[in-house]
């Protein structure tokens, strides 16, 4: 059986509420890859025991992967090309698995395929 791990993704894209339908269209997008096990929105427990969402969850979302380096490597790629097509060069996307945070932004092609792999090399240590 594969190990899964679960990455928390923040989508910020100006305001919170332009964060959070980005985030809505984002989640869509990533229930089509097979190697997403399961993709929600970031919510919390509310005080009655049910879910509520959190000021700090907007435009958050917990996807839970397939934790191999060539999915993870894969799905740090999907989100690279699934931000320029937004069209919002200040956008950025914080993919965060354990202690190991990555922010994709508006970096060139070069340094963005060098934080990854650095990234990476990071999450391998682990």
């Amino acid at each position: 059986m594969e190990t899964t791990s679960v990455a928390r993704i923040t989508v910020v894209a100006g305001d919170p509420a332009a964060s959070d339908e980005a985030a809505q269209r984002l989640i869509k997008e990533l229930h089509d890859l097979p190697e997403i096990v399961a993709v929600e929105p970031a919510a919390i427990p509310g005080a009655d025991g049910g879910r509520s969402v959190d000021a700090l969850a907007i435009g958050g979302l917990l996807l839970t992967l397939i934790a191999t380096p060539e999915v993870l490597g894969g799905v740090i790629t999907y989100l690279v090309e699934w931000r320029k097509r937004q069209g919002n060069d200040r956008s950025l996307i914080r993919f965060r698995l354990g202690d190991k945070e990555l922010e994709i932004s508006n970096a060139s092609p070069d340094e963005r395929k060098r934080l990854i792999d650095a990234f990476l090399r990071e999450l391998r240590r682990r």
